[in-house]
């Protein structure tokens, strides 16, 4: 009976509280439709893909009462679909908490009837990117703040392409009926009645110290840095996070995890007729594939983690029937690529992974009780930790080396106690390049030193590891500079500017095949200097009185920086005859190659590294050792010579610094002094052993003397050509804001442009310029300026507009 309703409670919306939930949604046809009508909640995706609506049929009777999308809404290729108002009147939030294709949060794609997007309560689109395409009819598609929706105001994650040019499209407001402009209407909207959804922003004046920068509402109530809307628990409707008692919080603590948005007690997921799990806390409405449902003897439906059969995991989605498995009775096969010739007598088989560099954690014990072990062509895996699974081993006295080679296995990084810390450290940076400086290595690690090796990509939070960006087949997207030098500085360029790199190094060194004494860095971090940006992109304007033309901007593509401000230039252009015969500026004209900045750049973090099926890349720093061998092992027999009896047949320090004297190997001749001979004289034996006493330690004292020598000499060896590492930076302004060109050169200064325009708050991305010329060209440009940079604005994107006559705007006002 309890198998009967579990499935009705599978099929079915569930109502919570006030919310009917319902899953994930393909709707391919009116009837379809209907599935929308009594949910509030979409826990998953809503995919509208090849709907056919006929003329005929009333959507209104179809709009459904959803509020919230957790997952992500496609529209795609749905024929008769005019606006998705009709459908979503109330739908405030898209979470993204899974993405179409990984990516996408709102898709709207194709759609040839479309002419309105609607979504008329929209207030934050959380996570995941935004694509609006193809679709030929749609407008107000560039008067939507997508920025203000995402809720990031510097990186954009929307694209925006072949839609109806908004020069064809009606404005915010629109025309009313007798044909005349309407004032009160606002810059940005989903048509011509429904203007966009904003929250005032928290208050940060006069508010309550305990409310530290999340600032208050408007009755002095703290507001809350996770809500989505609203502010103070009072009025916020949407948490970002999870909501737990009316109030937002960040994660569930001591609590069930219901919908992936709502924390509640044990009590309350009962009372909802759901299944509280233990393992995970979470609140289900049926157990997961990797538990089984149990009667208690109290009658209560359990679920019994169960982990039991052949669990084949080819992919990241196969991974999610495990999340709870603590033993496994039966098989786990974990085939990323096809791997045949497998053994039946192999419990464990472990073949062909690149960056694999740890079996178990240190603190784990795993038993092998029948079987032994296969593990080949692992080349990060040290084959002593390979080893050291003997005594997992219950069936197999010891490990064969057929099984298990030392040779393949573990050829590509240090192992054994050979691995030493290398400490480095930033020593300067600019926006494009740092320059990272490396404590000076002991004498006798210089002489086997080839090099070092730079890694570095870029890091937007501080949680990287060494195995980030790396894919098991071979790609790495830690990018690297190979220096073979000694020197214990280094410079990395093209960087981007203000933007935070990970980054470690590790010693290149010349040693016998597995005995390799090598040192790695930790995993440190920096951030690159701003600089000036890049171009607004997408200007528009539009002049809909005869004095005011309305100008509009996106941020730049690479804001380098804190945008601070915008500079806005309106003025008179005079257009001659020719011009205006051979170009056609009816409104406006957009300047697309008006001194626009450029950034040529071949180091793509995120796209870089070699590929698994690059010929060389497995031989990467084999290739590296195999240049740099022959100048260091290929040297003369005579200068090999010299050096080593250099070392080894010194008489004196002094000798030494003054050029040394060798003694020669031919008995016949000379080249030194002979030493004195010692005289054994009668004295007594203490007096023989104060002789020798004061004999050592002259020679302890010399001996200091030349370690100190070799050690200044090998600590100059890693410290020459310090003018290679310099680092350009920014000239300082000049005190005097006139200084002559000459006064700059000789002060190392530079004066500070002075920017002439209309400032605009870095937050705003649009103007009105009112008290213009009627039927008049003018020549708008608009700047982007960084904060904290010496002229740091970007170059100016530039447009040319025409106001309408007064004809004209009084025919729209109807006079």
């Amino acid at each position: 009976m309890w198998w009967h309703m579990l499935w009705l409670l599978l099929l079915c919306p569930v109502a919570t509280g006030a919310e009917t939930i319902c899953g994930s949604l393909e709707l391919r046809n009116i009837a379809d439709l209907q599935q929308l009508r009594n949910c509030s909640l979409v826990v998953g995706h809503v995919r509208i893909a090849n709907l056919q609506l006929p003329s005929s049929v009333n959507l209104s009777e179809l709009s459904s009462e959803v509020t919230e999308i957790t997952d992500y809404l496609l529209i795609y290729r749905s024929i008769g679909l005019l606006t998705l108002e009709t459908i979503f009147p109330k739908l405030q939030l898209i979470r993204g908490r899974q993405l179409l294709m990984n990516q996408y949060a709102l898709t709207v794609y194709e759609n040839r009837n479309l002419r309105e997007l609607g979504l008329v309560q929209l207030q934050r689109i959380q996570d995941g990117h935004i694509r609006i395409e193809s679709n030929p009819m749609l407008c107000f598609v560039h008067t939507v703040d997508w920025i203000y929706l995402s809720g990031n105001a510097t990186r954009q994650h929307f694209y925006l392409k072949l839609n109806r040019s908004p020069n064809h499209c009606p404005v915010c407001g629109g025309i009313s009926a007798d044909y005349s402009i309407r004032y009160n209407y606002t810059r940005h909207c989903w048509n011509t009645q429904a203007a966009q959804v904003r929250v005032e922003p928290p208050r940060t004046e006069k508010c309550p110290r305990s409310c530290g920068r999340d600032g208050c509402d408007a009755k002095g109530n703290c507001c809350q840095h996770s809500c989505i809307t609203g502010c103070s628990a009072q009025n916020c409707t949407l948490c970002g996070n999870y909501r737990r008692n009316g109030r937002c919080v960040d994660q569930c603590i001591a609590s069930y995890e219901l919908h992936k948005r709502q924390c509640i007690s044990y009590k309350e997921c009962r009372q909802l007729n759901r299944i509280p799990l233990t393992r995970g806390y979470r609140c289900m409405d049926h157990c997961p594939n990797n538990h089984k449902p149990v009667i208690d003897a109290n009658g209560t439906l359990q679920c019994q983690l169960e982990c039991k059969g052949v669990f084949h995991i080819k992919r990241i989605a196969d991974l999610e029937q495990l999340q709870d498995c603590v033993t496994i009775n039966g098989s786990l096969i974990i085939e990323l690529v096809d791997i045949k010739g497998m053994r039946v007598r192999y419990a464990l088989y472990v073949v062909n992974n690149y960056h694999m560099e740890h079996i178990w954690p240190a603190n784990r014990q795993v038993a092998i009780q029948r079987g032994t072990i296969f593990f080949h062509l692992n080349p990060r895996l040290c084959f002593e930790k390979i080893q050291k699974l003997q005594p997992s081993l219950k069936s197999v006295r010891k490990i064969s080396i057929a099984d298990v080679s030392p040779n393949s296995n573990g050829e590509r990084v240090i192992c054994g106690d050979s691995v030493r810390t290398l400490n480095v450290n930033v020593e300067d940076l600019n926006s494009t390049a740092v320059r990272i400086v490396i404590d000076f290595m002991k004498a006798e690690d210089v002489e086997i030193l080839i090099g070092y090796s730079y890694h570095y990509m870029e890091a937007p939070q501080r949680n990287i590891t060494m195995y980030d960006g790396r894919h098991g087949c071979g790609h790495d997207n830690w990018l690297m500079d190979v220096s073979l030098s000694k020197n214990r500085r280094h410079v990395i360029s093209n960087l981007k500017p203000y933007t935070q790199y990970a980054y470690f190094v590790k010693t290149l060194t010349r040693t016998d095949y597995h005995m390799q004494v090598d040192a790695y860095s930790k995993i440190l971090y920096f951030r690159t200097l701003p600089s000036r940006p890049s171009p607004v992109s997408q200007l528009h304007g539009s002049s809909d009185h005869s004095t005011q033309i309305m100008i509009y901007w996106w941020p730049p593509a690479r804001p380098n920086g804190i945008i601070s401000k915008y500079i806005v230039n309106v003025e008179p252009y005079n257009l001659t005859r020719a011009e205006i015969s051979t170009k056609n500026y009816p409104t406006f004209k957009t300047c697309d190659t008006c001194e626009l900045d450029c950034v040529c750049n071949d180091l793509k973090p995120y796209d870089s590294g070699p590929q698994p099926e690059d010929e060389h890349y497995y031989n990467k720093e084999q290739i590296i050792y195999e240049e740099a061998l022959p100048n260091l092992i290929y040297v003369s027999r005579r200068k090999l010579q010299t050096k080593k009896e250099k070392f080894e047949k010194v008489k004196s320090f002094e000798d030494l610094v003054a050029g040394p004297s060798i003694v020669s190997y031919d008995n016949s001749t000379s080249t030194t002094t002979p030493a004195p001979t010692l005289v054994v004289s009668n004295s007594s034996t203490a007096s023989q052993n104060e002789t020798f006493s004061q004999e050592d330690s002259d020679a302890a004292k010399q001996y200091e003397i030349f370690r100190k020598y070799i050690e200044d000499r090998m600590r100059q060896l890693q410290d020459t050509n310090a003018s290679d590492f310099v680092i350009l930076h920014a000239m300082p302004k000049c005190r005097d804001s006139h200084a002559s060109v000459g006064y700059q050169l000789e002060q190392k200064c530079i004066v500070e442009e002075e920017l002439i325009g209309v400032s605009v708050p870095g937050s705003q991305h649009y103007f009105n310029a009112t008290g213009l010329q009627a039927n008049e060209y003018y020549r708008i440009t608009v700047q982007a300026c960084v904060d904290g940079v010496i002229n740091g604005c970007s170059n100016p994107t530039e447009m040319i507009l025409k106001t309408i006559s007064e004809q004209v705007d009084q025919f729209m006002n109807g006079q």
